[in-house]
């Protein structure tokens, strides 16, 4: 359907960043993280109604392909915001008990939501980085929002450094994009290249480029040696952000570019990306079973999970896509899940050691249970829904002709089942020091029933959810010929 340069498709950005101003303002006002929480919370409530209402069904591009409205944006638009409304549930309790601004950290929140949002939506390679640098910037910030902690400090200082040289790799890279096509619009890229009468190693250059920074986004090795140390020292609803939203609009950013810009050179980079994919998956797997520290072991989890997006990212394909957005959704759900019981343990155990998991089935039975459902997920047990995200991109893998990729996952999943298992282990056959039930806030108890429900209905009902995102196309009707 064809809009006349409407605003109301940019709504859902509009009042997430409207909502981060009027949380900072209450923030000043009020000493209790729940005003401006609530406030936040309320924002995102509105942004998701505007993008179901006003924006879904839409496919349009604004300013010349600046912004873009589609299916594949909504879809990952309405993760950030769903994402971020679980992350300002958990931070009500921390904020407080850390005495930490709330004002400032909902801001900081909801501006790098907006970013992941311009992200996802645009076929603008300048667009894409704007949106990824207002990402990057507020989540530099929140790295370090412990001031006063040494480790938070450490984290945010090789955030920043790691994080400045690749957003510079990922610019120098477009140039090079820019320089050979002579556009930064995707389509026009795409369309210079398949015109191209042979390859130009600028171009050659510009992927790899590109490859270096995003994986440096995506924590995937060899580029994910910033990730642990970063994961671990950063506030715990931070990291949860980051693992969350943060990569999942690196992920969004790569298909959009990848598939969109360069499908001629698609022989390179889906090669590159197989190579990354079976390094991660595993070298995150293996370093993730030496991790005693509880935080450090889901930092070396996430670097493999993002092992396996990366074989729905490498076949590329509309099925594979669809498996991908299932799986990222699923294992959001399931990580701000597992990092409000790391929270709730955290108040009480501040080293977050594995160790400090043992008897919680007998002081928190619910917490112990949603924690031992999410470690299945991310094995791959059914009936979880990390299970069913697996099995799609198995599929998906093995549709194109990557058997012995979809046997690598497989093969990888059996190898994370003992640090996994290790965390329900410690939880239901050891004895903890303490037997005293753990109070826990109301913020976190509700982003833990979120996240626990959210895993098993994903898994009962996969086919279901897939058949939701089966309709996105990284590639808009507007570039294939329709309307």
């Amino acid at each position: 359907m064809p809009v006349d340069g409407s605003l109301r498709l940019l709504l859902p950005e509009l009042v997430v960043a409207l909502t981060g101003v009027l949380a900072l303002s209450a923030g000043l006002v009020s000493r209790r993280a729940h005003v401006p929480g609530f406030i936040s919370l309320a924002g995102l409530a509105l942004a998701g109604f505007f993008l179901a209402t006003e924006v879904a069904g839409w496919t349009a591009q604004l300013w010349s392909g600046t912004v873009l409205v589609d299916g594949f944006s909504t879809v990952f638009k309405a993760i950030f915001l769903g994402v971020a409304a679980l992350v300002v549930l958990v931070s009500l309790d921390y904020l407080e008990h850390h005495r930490l601004p709330a004002g400032e950290f909902f801001l900081l929140v909801l501006l790098a939501t907006v970013g992941m949002m311009f992200m996802a939506g645009s076929l603008n390679l300048l667009t894409i980085y704007l949106g990824l640098e207002c990402l990057a910037l507020a989540s530099y910030a929140l790295a370090g929002f412990l001031r006063h902690n040494d480790r938070s400090t450490e984290a945010a200082v090789k955030y920043v450094l790691i994080g400045a040289i690749s957003s510079g790799i990922i610019l120098f890279g477009m140039s090079l994009l820019f320089g050979v096509a002579g556009s930064v619009h995707l389509a026009d890229v795409a369309a210079a290249l398949a015109s191209a009468s042979s390859l130009q190693p600028a171009l050659l250059a510009g992927m790899v480029f590109l490859i270096a920074g995003f994986g440096v986004k995506m924590a995937v090795v060899p580029f994910h040696m910033w990730a642990p140390d970063v994961y671990h020292g950063s506030p715990a609803p931070v990291a949860a952000f980051l693992i969350a939203a943060s990569e999942a609009a690196a992920f969004a950013a790569a298909l959009r570019i990848f598939i969109v810009g360069l499908p001629a050179l698609q022989e390179h980079w889906r090669s590159a990306f197989i190579l990354l994919s079976v390094l991660t998956m595993t070298i995150g797997n293996v370093a993730a079973i030496t991790q005693t520290n509880m935080r450090r072991m889901l930092a070396y989890s996430a670097v493999a999970q993002a092992g396996y997006l990366l074989v729905g990212l490498a076949v590329g394909t509309e099925r594979a896509v669809a498996a991908m957005i299932y799986y990222m959704v699923a294992y959001a759900f399931a990580t701000v899940g597992a990092f409000a019981v790391v929270m709730l343990l955290g108040k009480y155990y501040p080293n977050e050691e594995i160790a400090d998991f043992r008897g919680l089935s007998r002081r928190s039975p619910l917490f112990a249970s949603a924690l031992a459902v999410f470690m299945l997920s991310f094995i791959g047990i059914p009936p979880t829904a990390g299970f069913f995200g697996k099995f799609y991109l198995f599929q998906a893998a093995v549709a194109e002709g990557f058997t012995w990729l979809a046997l690598v996952m497989v093969l990888n999943s059996v190898i994370s089942i003992p640090y996994y298992w290790g965390v329900v282990q410690a939880m239901y056959l050891r004895d903890g020091a303490a037997s005293d039930p753990l109070p826990a806030p109301g913020g976190l108890r509700w982003a833990t029933a979120i996240g626990f429900g959210a895993t098993l209905l994903l898994g009962l009902f996969p086919d279901q959810a897939v058949q939701l995102v089966s309709a996105v196309h990284v590639v808009p009707t507007l570039l294939a010929g329709g309307s």
